[in-house]
């Protein structure tokens, strides 16, 4: 993936600690959005948290700076579509247009892999997100339920754009 003026490289299991460093630096947004606290493992499940019926090679985690992580499932639920699963920056990094410019080029690195559809799912309780997909040309699809690992449920808005 590409992202012009930003080094982006690919996540193993080995950044588990730095993604958890850069989890910790937002406790608010697991508290509002994922409903939960953040786990003292969350850096390490992450690479985990995809359906069982997508392989490892599938599961697209990438770091940007040392700032955001992008993390996104090839050909979910079906072939032609891709799933962000999160998109992640932290404080001191947004409300200066580069969730616009993550979410361009996880479309454009998407598309580049044949991809003809990207989908997400935005909490209901995080309308400023919700506003940028709208923005970004994401349409609404479905409403959806997570249970959360403390058995909470949170309400999603399933959204997906063309590419």
């Amino acid at each position: 993936m590409n992202i012009p003026g930003h080094v982006v490289r690919r996540a193993t299991h080995a950044d588990a600690p730095a993604i958890q460093a850069l989890f910790a630096q937002d406790l608010e947004y697991w508290a509002h959005v994922e409903g939960a606290p953040l786990r003292e493992n969350e850096g390490r499940l992450i690479f985990d948290d995809k359906p069982p019926s997508v392989p490892d090679e599938r599961h697209h985690m990438f770091l940007v700076d040392h700032i955001a992580l992008l993390d996104m499932l090839e050909g979910y639920p079906d072939e032609q579509t891709w799933f962000l699963g999160l998109i992640f920056l932290v404080p001191s990094a947004r409300n200066r247009g580069l969730g616009t410019r993550f979410i361009e080029a996880v479309c454009d690195h998407a598309r580049s892999h044949g991809a003809r559809a990207l989908r997400l799912a935005v909490a209901k309780v995080h309308p400023d997100a919700r506003r940028l997909y709208d923005r970004l040309g994401f349409r609404f699809v479905d409403d959806r339920k997570r249970t959360v690992y403390t058995g909470d449920v949170v309400e999603l808005a399933l959204l997906e754009r063309a590419l």
